[in-house]
């Protein structure tokens, strides 16, 4: 029996841009690392609720390419508004590779100069 290989999504970014920024002195988004398209995705209720069972919010759940660098030590701004980052998982199965950023709306941090 032939088994075929299941063919790769190929994903599209255009829902908008997600602004990567280090945390300044303040805790504020400061410097500005890179400027990312993204896909906009739905948070499904298990991960919610497996959020929810380690005391962590996710508000917003975005897809970008694969970027190594993206870590929970920067922070995420789409329009004024500023994201912890929660989660980045690391998807292989898709043309190009991704990475799922799972987001944490914070009323405590801001836009430095802003």
């Amino acid at each position: 029996m032939i088994t075929q290989k299941a063919k790769d999504t190929f994903e599209v970014f255009n829902d908008g841009i997600c602004s990567f920024c280090e945390i300044d002195d303040d805790g504020n988004a400061g410097t500005v690392k890179a400027n990312i398209r993204y896909q906009e995705r739905t948070i499904g209720v298990t991960r919610f609720y497996e959020a929810m069972t380690a005391k962590v919010q996710v508000d917003r759940l975005i897809r970008i390419p694969a970027q190594s660098w993206i870590t929970t030590e920067y922070l995420a701004v789409i329009g004024m508004e500023v994201f912890e980052i929660k989660q980045v998982q690391k998807v292989s199965d898709t043309l190009p590779k991704i990475n799922d950023v799972s987001l944490h709306l914070t009323r405590r941090r801001r836009i430095a100069d802003g």
